[in-house]
Order: structure tokens, then C-alpha cells, then sequence
């Protein structure tokens, strides 16, 4: 277990500077207590994401002196706005900086923290694991651009089609560069620091304020929520292991920071009384995380669309009975609007919100992927209801919670409007589980590609309030009975914090059952290092290209086959490849090169000079994709050792590097 201790300078390193760059904004806007940490850590990605694209513009390297200045800026404006910001509450506990405000939801996320690390521990056995999957080429290699050429902006990464101007959101990639400089560790051990840290921290307490938002700001509730944060394993366990997703992890965890400033800021559920100290600051955390989760991944964006269509439907209909709304004690009262202009602005933005996704759903849409559903409905059905979407085995505890909290919210008529984001993602993973490919499944699920696992990691978005409400409804309940036990001894006090941490660990056991397993045996299986099922990079390869850079010459380029892992040699070594990724658009010469060398063709010596490669890598037919048709353009770099254009450099097992020899290219 010592090994894991190279894993604290770089996630120590991750959390130094979310505190420097969040930190100063959120006490310009005078957070108190837990919410702190709800608007620092959205804070500093969107200072990240908005750096990354000044950077360029002002011929700057990217750095942490970008962000660090555009934080100084931001605090400053922030300190000059003060007097003209909305008007914190009076009296209330929000100004308090006591510990019960600060460390109690903190703890509470902690306990889903080191829940979930301790699973993708049990999962990726390594700190400095490479996942086995098809996009980690391009994640991996895609950090090492930006330190090579100094720039994070997504305008500017076109790892997988150079030179061609394309939109990539680079947020997560600039994010992990930016380790690497300042802990000097490498890619993939800065890469999992990111990883754990996002799942671990950011994560948990954003949902432990969505919690807090949903059920109000108690220690019952900021226990149960840390503890059901990670209580659905297909988000953020599984995700862990697809893809691998980086940037769509990313997104996803920051989501939690928006539907906590939207529902502070119209005063919807219990948010009002929870974490939030004025509506100025409500109003820049939606802003601020909305353009974090975009930057991330619009993935993230289009979930949030769907998100919003309930809560804007019961504020719509709320204005037009002219009910009463929240106040900043959480009491009802008066609307600051009269019926009319109330109903028209509702109604106006309930069409700019359909508006919206209409444009997002065309604008937006991805590549029409082939994935279907395995499930069929009915087997996507009983998945959702269990609670572990597209997993094997059920969650049922969750289940049961889930269903308490559907009683609960019929009996309270201002939190039904959660009835509809509930349907509604429970709705979308059936569609993209349950069927095959077609039309009109594309149709709805085109902004996700299509694929089971990134719906199935948005389930929470719909059920997480139930089952904190049917969990807060349980624990209510027995608490008369532990007040009454702690009476009848002698500490009382301590009587019942201990009845509660048995709460809170019987809970823990109750969720983390068949589908937290089943979530570690699919991580588990895309990091496998060794064997039969190291399908992209095996030990012995991972050895040769953590050699490279002393075997090889400091201006060497590398012939690569991208679907043996050959591609990863540029992130690990720094040295460059010619194709960087196993899907892109790139100079034709390269698959003329990479199908004839071998051969010793005329044109392949030829493009050897010309492209200025002259070392390969032979891993052999081990594919990401095994037996996949999309590598034969490489067979001609592939299982060359009877060839006599190549001298052997340096080998591990099967894993050689060669350069190339046999052509004579001094002319």
C-alpha cells in the first residue's frame, strides 16, 4: 500500500490550486461555512476554462500565472461589486463561521470520499495504472501537447486532426498539464491524482450540497448524502472505467454546483435555508459551474437542459396561481413581482429553456455512434429500479429509499416538480439500454453518442433527491428512539453521537453491496496491467517506452501503431509519434508508410525522409479492439522482426523498438 503514497504531491497539488485560484473569489463574496467550498471549486475551473482561452491571445505559455492573474482580477472586481450585490440575510446562522456550519457537511462528503477511493484502490491496483480503453490516447497524449506547445485552449487541440480549427474542451487536459509542472510527476500518475481527487472531493461535496439544497442544511442530511453520493455505482464508479471519459467525469461531477445555485436562486426546495449566502453569489455560482460543466464536457450541458425543464415547469406554474415563494428565512411570503410580469417572465423563460435544447439537440449533436441497448426494456427497466443502470447485480436498499422518497415527495406539493428530471433520466437510460439502434432512439440520445454508459452515469440526476428524502424520512424516524436510549445513560451527548455514526455506517454497508462489486469488477477489468487482458499496454511495453527517452535521440519520431499502445509512447516519453490517437485525421502519407515499411517499398524509404521518422515501435497484434479491421493500415510496422529494415534498439519480452535501416536515406 506504500506505493499509493506517490499519489499525495500531485492530488495535494490539485487541491493547492482549486484553493488558490476559488478561494479569494468566494470570500469576496463573503461566503461563510460550507459554502466555501460550493463556490470555490466551481470557481476555479471557471477560471481555468476562461484562462485557457485568454492565454493564447495574449502570448502567454500555459501555465499557473494565467489563472492566477485572471483570479486576482476576477477578486478584485468582486470586492468593488460589494456594495451593490443583493443583501445577505440578517440574523441568520449563514453568517456564522462556526465548525457545525464548515465541518460537518465536510466530514459527511469525506465519508463518500474515502468510500470511493477505497473501490477504484481495490480496481486500478496501481497509482500510476493506464486504463486499457480506446480513448486513452488521446487524454494521455493530449496533456502532453499542451506542455510541448503551451497552449490549453480548445480552439487550438487538434491532436487528431492537425491543423484542422476544431472546437475540443480541454478543461480537464489543461487541468492535469498543470499538475505535471508543479509536481513534476508524470502523465499518468498526474492524470489519476486528477481522477481521484475529481471523483473523491469535488464530487461528494457537491453532493452533499445538493443534498443539503434538497433536504435541508441539517447534520442528518449532510451524513446521508455524503454516504449516497456514492451510492449508485454507475457515477461516478463505472464512468471511472468506460471510455475512458476524462472530460466527461469532469463535467458531471461539477453539475451538482449548478442545480445547487439554481435552486437557491428561485428559492425552490429547501435550498433557500441551506448553503448560500446571498443571491449575488447564487447567481455567479449558475454562471460560473454552467460554463465549468460546458468547458468540461457539453455532454454535461445537455444534461443540465433536461434537469431544468421541471423546475422551470413548476415556476411557471407557480407564478400563474400566484403562490407564495421562499424567502431567505426559508418561510413563505410574498413575491417581489405582482402576478403579471411574474407570469411573463416564467412563461419567457420556460420558451427561451425549450428554446434551448432545440438549438443545443441540433447544434450539439455527436456523432451518430452504433451502440445500442443489451438490456432490451424490460432488463433496463429492473437495471434502473435497482439501481445499478447498465451494471449486474441490484442496489436494492437504494431502491427501497427511493420509493420511500417518492411517498414523501407526493405528500409535499413544492418538491413534486422533482417527479419530472426523475422520469425523465430514468426515461432516457431505458431508451438507450433497452433498444436497438434507430432513428428515433438517436433522436434523444444523439448529444450522449448514443451510448448506455454515459446515460446510465446520469441516473442520479433524477433519483439522488428521492432517496435522500426517503433516507432523511428513515433516519427521522428512529431518531425518537435513540433520543430516548441516550436518556438513560450516563454521556447522553455522546450516547447519541454514537448511535448516529452507527447510523451513518449502517447505511454505508447497506448501499455498497452487489453494485459497488460489480462497478470495482469493471474498473477493474480496464486496468488490468498484465496478462491476456492487457489489451492496449501490457508491462513489457510499458517498460520499452518508459525507456525511450534514453534509447532514443532527443529529436527522434516515432512510427507507430496507435491500437497496440505504440501511441502512448508520446505522453510517456515526451517523444513525439505520428499518430497520437486511434481515431483521426491524419496525413495520408502516414498509413502509406505505416502499411509498405515492412516491405521496404521505394515509396515507404521515401517517406521515411520525408516525415522524418525513423524508429518504430513493434507490439505486435495485441489491438484495444482485438481483431479489429481498423489496424491493418499498420501491419506493415507490425511483427517485423523478420525483416531486414530494421535493427533491434531495445527490447522487453515481445515488445521491441526498432529504427529503421534499411533504406538509404543519406542520398
Amino acid at each position: 500500500m506504500l506505493q499509493w503514497l506517490a499519489l499525495v504531491l500531485p492530488v495535494v497539488t490539485m487541491l493547492g490550486l482549486i484553493a488558490v485560484l476559488g478561494l479569494p473569489i468566494a470570500f469576496a463574496l463573503r461566503a461563510r461555512g460550507f459554502s466555501v467550498l460550493l463556490i470555490s471549486i466551481p470557481a476555479a475551473f471557471a477560471v481555468l476554462a476562461l484562462s485557457s482561452f485568454i492565454a493564447p491571445f495574449l502570448g502567454i505559455f500555459w501555465t499557473v500565472l494565467p489563472a492566477i492573474g485572471l483570479t486576482v482580477v476576477l477578486t478584485v472586481v468582486l470586492f468593488a461589486l460589494r456594495p451593490f450585490m443583493a443583501i445577505q440575510r440578517k440574523g441568520s446562522s449563514a453568517h456564522s463561521s462556526g465548525a457545525k456550519r464548515f465541518w460537518i457537511p465536510t466530514v459527511a462528503a469525506a465519508i463518500g470520499g474515502l468510500t470511493i477511493t477505497a473501490s477504484v484502490v481495490l480496481a486500478i491496483k496501481s497509482p500510476d495504472a493506464i486504463s486499457q480503453t480506446y480513448d486513452v490516447n488521446f487524454h494521455l497524449n493530449a496533456v502532453q501537447k499542451i506542455l510541448d506547445e503551451g497552449s490549453a485552449a480548445p480552439y487550438d487541440m487538434d491532436l487528431s486532426a492537425p491543423g484542422a480549427k476544431v472546437f475540443y474542451p480541454t478543461l480537464w487536459h489543461g487541468l492535469v498539464a498543470l499538475i505535471v509542472q508543479l509536481s513534476s510527476v508524470s502523465i499518468p500518475l498526474a492524470t489519476n491524482a486528477a481522477l481521484f481527487a475529481t471523483i473523491a472531493i469535488i464530487w461528494t461535496v457537491g453532493m452533499v450540497g445538493f443534498g443539503r439544497a434538497i433536504a435541508g442544511p441539517s447534520a442528518r442530511v449532510s451524513f446521508i448524502s455524503g454516504v449516497l453520493s456514492v451510492a449508485i455505482p454507475s457515477f461516478p464508479l463505472s464512468l471511472t472505467g468506460y471510455g475512458i471519459l476524462y472530460p466527461n467525469l469532469l463535467a458531471f461531477a461539477l453539475i451538482p454546483y449548478f442545480l445547487i445555485a439554481f435552486m437557491q436562486l428561485f428559492g425552490i426546495a429547501k435550498a433557500r435555508r441551506s448553503d448560500m449566502n446571498s443571491m449575488g453569489s447564487a447567481l455567479l455560482l449558475l454562471f460560473g459551474s454552467f460554463g465549468a460543466v460546458v468547458l468540461a464536457h457539453p455532454n454535461g450541458m445537455h444534461a443540465i437542459l433536461v434537469w431544468l425543464i421541471g423546475p422551470s415547469l413548476y415556476l411557471l406554474i407557480r407564478a400563474i396561481r400566484g403562490a407564495n415563494v421562499p424567502q431567505r428565512t426559508g418561510e413563505l411570503g410574498a413575491a417581489l413581482l405582482s402576478k403579471g410580469p411574474r407570469i411573463s417572465l416564467a412563461a419567457l423563460g420556460c420558451l427561451g429553456l425549450f428554446a434551448l435544447i432545440i438549438v443545443a439537440w441540433y447544434v450539439g449533436r455527436t456523432s451518430d455512434a452504433p451502440w445500442g441497448g443489451d438490456k432490451g426494456p424490460k432488463g433496463a427497466l429492473l437495471d434502473a429500479i435497482g439501481m445499478s443502470p447498465h451494471l449486474e447485480g441490484h442496489v436494492w436498499p437504494v431502491s427501497l429509499l427511493m420509493l420511500v422518497g417518492f411517498v414523501v415527495v407526493i405528500r409535499l406539493t413544492r418538491m413534486r416538480w422533482l417527479f419530472v428530471p426523475g422520469v425523465l433520466f430514468l426515461a432516457l437510460y431505458i431508451i438507450s439500454d433497452g433498444f436497438p439502434p434507430s432513428e428515433w432512439r438517436t433522436f434523444f440520445l444523439t448529444p450522449w453518442y448514443n451510448t448506455p454508459w454515459r446515460l446510465s452515469a446520469l441516473v442520479w440526476m433524477g433519483v439522488f433527491p428521492f432517496i435522500v428524502l426517503g433516507a432523511s424520512l428513515g433516519w427521522s424516524a428512529l431518531r425518537g428512539g435513540l433520543v430516548r436510549w441516550a436518556r438513560l445513560v450516563q454521556r447522553p451527548k455522546f450516547a447519541r453521537i454514537g448511535g448516529s455514526a452507527l447510523a451513518v455506517l449502517f447505511l454505508l454497508a447497506a448501499t455498497q453491496g452487489a453494485g459497488a462489486h460489480a462497478g470495482i469488477q469493471y474498473v477493474s477489468s480496464k486496468y488490468e496491467k498484465s496478462g491476456p487482458n492487457a489489451v492496449l499496454l501490457d508491462v513489457d511495453e510499458r517498460a520499452v517506452l518508459e525507456r525511450l527517452s534514453e534509447t532514443l535521440p532527443e529529436n527522434a519520431v516515432i512510427i507507430d501503431n496507435p491500437w497496440n499502445g505504440g501511441a502512448l509512447a508520446y505522453a510517456i516519453s515526451g517523444i513525439p509519434v505520428l499518430t497520437p490517437h486511434t481515431g483521426g485525421n491524419y496525413d495520408p502519407r502516414i498509413a502509406e508508410l505505416t502499411s509498405e515499411l515492412k516491405y521496404g517499398t521505394p515509396r515507404s524509404c521515401e517517406l521515411v525522409e520525408q516525415l522524418g521518422a525513423r524508429y518504430i515501435l513493434d507490439f505486435g497484434t495485441k489491438y484495444v479492439f482485438p481483431g479489429t479491421k481498423r489496424a491493418e493500415p499498420f501491419l506493415g510496422i507490425t511483427d517485423v522482426g523478420e525483416s531486414d529494415m530494421f535493427t533491434e534498439i531495445d527490447r522487453e519480452g515481445d515488445a521491441v523498438v526498432y529504427e529503421v535501416t534499411g533504406c538509404d536515406i543519406s542520398q
